[in-house]
């Protein structure tokens, strides 16, 4: 299981297979830091040994005829993910990952703006 620095799932491994479900888009440098990750709809699946560099859905164009034939895979993925993500309510993480923007902060103020608000009416 890999979890990018948000602590967002974006991919997992099987045996010989690899399921995408979040992709970062961005080609490389910084800006793979400034750029979110893209969760997609439906994973992508690639097989590890016969595309080690996970390049099938670029250059094949029979990419997604194989993924719509091969989605039992998808399936597959999706349920093992979740049985490892239901761990997560007994034993969960120790930290919320920390964030290089405003976005901790905002909520942080939101909430306390919330709170005063509540007080206020009474």
């Amino acid at each position: 299981y890999y979890f990018n620095d948000d602590g967002v799932l974006v991919s997992m491994r099987y045996d010989n297979w690899k399921a995408v479900f979040c992709e970062q888009r961005a080609p490389g440098g910084f800006k793979v830091w400034s750029e979110p990750f893209v969760c997609l709809r439906v994973p992508k699946i690639f097989n590890l040994r016969m595309d080690p560099y996970e390049r099938a859905d670029v250059v094949s164009d029979q990419y997604y005829d194989w993924t719509t034939k091969n989605v039992y895979l998808t399936e597959v993925a999706v349920m093992k993910s979740a049985a490892f993500l239901q761990t997560f309510v007994e034993y969960p993480p120790s930290q919320r990952p920390a964030s290089f923007s405003i976005d901790q902060i905002r909520a942080d103020v939101d909430a306390k703006i919330e709170e005063k608000m509540k007080q206020n009416k009474q």
